[in-house]
């Protein structure tokens, strides 16, 4: 009995032993429903949190822990190599690029919309101008109107421009403080930049779910963007990054996956997104571009 004994000790040992050895990876989350939903009725339903899992169940010999964190701390974590800190869905930047490694395509995103309260003093002036495209470049340095954007986010080139014109009335503000969407229906700011279905889901939550907005695509800034899969420079980073890309080329043939991805959209954007998808699909499967991580 003895002898059983002390076998089972020292099999229980070694599984420990080899259990706490293998990597963890700190999976980091900052709420941007509907990509991400911490919170309320849909809470773990967001595109990303189930394309995540989906990943996550790809990776069994890894220790998943999921961390909530603004999206400041995620830049300073995403700097800090003594672990394996990670995001799903996020912008490839060329700072990112630096301070991480980054995968390859994990998902698309539509680009953003400048959004108006319907009949506001600026829906209406761009109303008459019956232009298809707002210039924000021009409306931030006409100095006359107050856009918001969200704290902590990274943005395509026109909009991170657009933000260092001197005496542009362009704020930030992190939405778990306050609802922008009220902000916006109230008239304490005139537009919001978002994206289109993330206003729909931040309207629903809003104290004025019924309010009339109006979306108006940014000129020059109209192409659909991908999102990654971005790892601290950990040591185990490189070689997770590479497992990861594997089990991306393989999610992306997965029709749940392919259709968690165009989740919360309307049908028109499902639309676009496809098309889109299939552009991004038939560069990952091209032999020529197997290597790209954008």
């Amino acid at each position: 009995m003895t002898i059983v004994r002390g076998l089972v000790l020292f099999l229980f040992c070694l599984f420990s032993q080899a259990h706490a050895s293998e990597p963890v990876i700190q999976w980091l989350m900052s709420d941007l429903a509907p990509f991400r939903v911490l919170s309320g009725p849909a809470q773990g339903q967001g595109s990303s949190d189930l394309m995540e899992k989906m990943l996550m169940a790809q990776l069994p010999q890894y220790q998943h822990r999921s961390r909530f964190v603004s999206f400041e701390r995620r830049e300073v974590l995403h700097g800090d190599a003594s672990a394996l800190y990670c995001s799903f869905g996020i912008l490839s930047t060329p700072k990112r690029q630096q301070q991480m490694y980054v995968s390859l395509p994990a998902s698309v995103v539509m680009p953003l919309t400048l959004v108006t309260a319907e009949g506001s003093q600026l829906d209406q002036e761009l109303l008459v101008q019956q232009k298809p495209n707002v210039d924000l470049q021009q409306l931030i340095k006409r100095q006359l109107h107050f856009g918001l954007l969200e704290s902590g986010r990274a943005y395509s080139p026109l909009i991170e421009l657009a933000r260092t014109i001197p005496g542009g009335l362009l704020g930030t503000q992190s939405s778990t403080d306050q609802n922008p969407v009220d902000l916006l229906v109230a008239g304490r700011v005139d537009y919001l930049l978002e994206y289109p279905h993330r206003i729909s889901f931040l309207l629903n939550y809003s104290k004025h779910p019924t309010a009339k907005l109006r979306f108006y695509l940014l000129a020059g800034d109209q192409n659909y963007q991908t999102t990654h899969v971005a790892c601290s420079k950990h040591p185990d980073a490189p070689k997770l990054i590479a497992k990861i890309n594997q089990q991306l080329l393989s999610l992306w043939r997965n029709p749940t996956y392919q259709e968690t991805m165009l989740s919360w959209h309307d049908e028109k954007s499902k639309s676009s997104l496809q098309q889109y998808m299939q552009q991004v699909q038939s560069q990952l499967y091209n032999p020529s571009a197997a290597a790209v991580s954008d």
